[in-house]
């Protein structure tokens, strides 16, 4: 397989090192509450009360915040954001990373958004890596939740949480995670979205190229407290304020702050891969590398027309283990 893999970049094994070790240590939708962020620190976002609002049935909580109103100038305190949270108990027509329809059973799921409104229009130059941001967050909130099992959860690049299956036969997708933005007159909107399987799936909907679905909770041996909506919502509530205070921290100082809690949940690292784009046929076998400072992927691979095997960083495309199945 000669040529260049899709959106990446070669670059020498000494150089990617380098790159690792500095990204390692580096309601209505009208009437959505909003709370506004001043100076905070971790401890002050635990207090913060951001108000959450739910509805029992939408069509995406992500597109009703996208199309919720902008606020007006004088709501933003200086240049701090605002920030709003929208819950459902079901989807209509849910949404996953490039277009991929998500699936879910009413009361087996938390579905939930998180806006946050910003003063201003310029993006961090490396914006898509907030996802890997979004992953850990949710998996060290829903870890501290209480899996009943207490396996431990991972991400896999880009965007997902997940867990290995019994005796290491692969992995399975507990969230999903969309990352939407928007600008309009001087204001940007970062919407974030999360679908969380509580409980696995009845029946298997995945296709061929997604991950089976597991749950936080297994069926047999669930508690009460996981299909309670007052239970949601304060997760819901805690994963807001965890998001809020990681994207201050993100927009700040970049992926760098979030290098080892990244690394000590890549899925993927040390481990053979297969990497897909939507016009290949065939894989490229590679080996996983990590995540280097813009949140790309890393593998070690060799080419046809290489002599020695060398690092590359991947930036879009699909992954999976390859001795798995399922993408």
């Amino acid at each position: 397989m000669a040529g260049c893999i899709w959106h990446s970049e070669a670059r020498s094994v000494q150089a990617i090192i380098e790159s690792m070790s500095n990204a390692y240590a580096f309601a209505s939708s009208q009437d959505l509450s909003r709370s506004s962020v001043a100076d905070l620190d971790r401890t002050e976002l635990e207090d913060l009360d951001i108000a959450v609002d739910w509805e029992a049935s939408l069509d995406s909580t992500n597109a009703r915040l996208l199309a919720a109103p902008w606020p007006r100038a004088e709501a933003y305190q200086g240049q701090q954001p605002l920030v709003r949270c929208l819950v459902a108990d079901h989807q209509s027509a849910g949404r996953g990373r490039a277009g991929k329809v998500w699936h879910d059973e009413p009361g087996a799921s938390l579905l939930m958004s998180v806006s946050i409104d910003r003063k201003k229009q310029p993006w961090p130059s490396d914006l898509s890596a907030f996802s890997l941001v979004t992953a850990v967050c949710v998996a060290e909130r829903l870890e501290s939740a209480g899996p009943v099992d207490g396996r431990r959860l991972w991400l896999k690049w880009p965007n997902d949480v997940v867990r290995f299956q019994a005796n290491d036969e692969g992995l399975a997708k507990l969230v999903g995670i969309l990352i939407e933005a928007r600008q309009h007159a001087g204001q940007s909107r970062l919407v974030i979205g999360l679908g969380i399987n509580l409980l696995p799936p009845r029946i298997d909907v995945s296709g061929p190229k997604s991950l089976p679905a597991d749950g936080l909770f297994s069926r047999t041996l669930q508690s009460a407290q996981t299909l309670d909506r007052a239970w949601r919502l304060a997760i819901a509530k805690r994963l807001s304020q965890d998001l809020l205070g990681a994207w201050i921290d993100f927009e700040a100082i970049g992926l760098a702050s979030f290098a080892h809690r990244i690394r000590s949940r890549d899925a993927l690292f040390g481990r053979p891969l297969l990497i897909h784009d939507e016009k290949q046929h065939h894989g490229l076998e590679a080996l996983g590398q990590g995540m280097d400072e813009r949140g790309r992927l890393l593998v070690l691979c060799q080419r046809a027309a290489t002599a020695a095997p060398c690092i590359e960083a991947i930036s879009e495309g699909s992954v999976r283990l390859r001795h798995q199945h399922k993408a």
